[in-house]
């Protein structure tokens, strides 16, 4: 009994064997790519993400900052006149003293001042003494101080400088 192997059956046979493994390379090399892709892809997404809420989180305490010291201006503005601003002894150091005189000759204060880790505002008849636990609070912060260089009041917060140009010294108000 003698065998007789056909060479050109096990040579395609082994030809068809290597193209098979091929193409499960090729596949896995595919796969492999892509995930990896896939990989740098969700990292530049996160990237951004985080980058996007670091801008969006600076914005919003700018806007904050803005709105606040607009506040403190609008709040000066409103009771600017002629020899309406002076200055105060409050709880906490000096304070912005704005005087209003009515027809009848009576007078108020709109006191703005720092206590308790706020800058508050209080209205008040003039003279009477400081009450602070009447005051408004306007905004967090540990710092107020103010100066007036000629028609230009200049206040500082925590969250920077204010200029606020009064009108009264222009000879707008009276």
């Amino acid at each position: 009994m003698s065998m007789q192997i056909d060479y050109n059956s096990v040579a395609s046979f082994e030809r068809g064997k290597s193209a098979q493994s091929r193409t499960r390379g090729t596949h896995t090399f595919t796969a492999v790519l892509l995930a990896i892709f896939f990989v740098v892809l969700m990292c530049g997404m996160a990237a951004g993400v985080a980058m996007y809420q670091s801008v969006a989180n600076n914005q919003l305490d700018t806007n904050k900052a803005r709105m606040q010291a607009g506040l403190l201006a609008s709040n000066v503005r409103a009771n600017d006149a002629a020899n309406a601003l002076g200055t105060g002894n409050g709880p906490e150091g000096r304070a912005l003293v704005l005087t209003e005189r009515d027809a009848d000759g009576g007078a108020y204060e709109a006191r703005i001042y720092l206590y308790q880790g706020n800058i508050v505002q209080e209205y008040s008849i003039a003279g009477a003494a400081y009450t602070p636990e009447r005051a408004q609070p306007l905004i967090k912060s540990n710092t107020f101080d103010f100066e007036l260089h000629g028609e230009l009041l200049v206040i500082r917060t925590d969250q920077g400088a204010t200029n606020i140009a009064l009108r009264s010294h222009q000879g707008g108000a009276s």
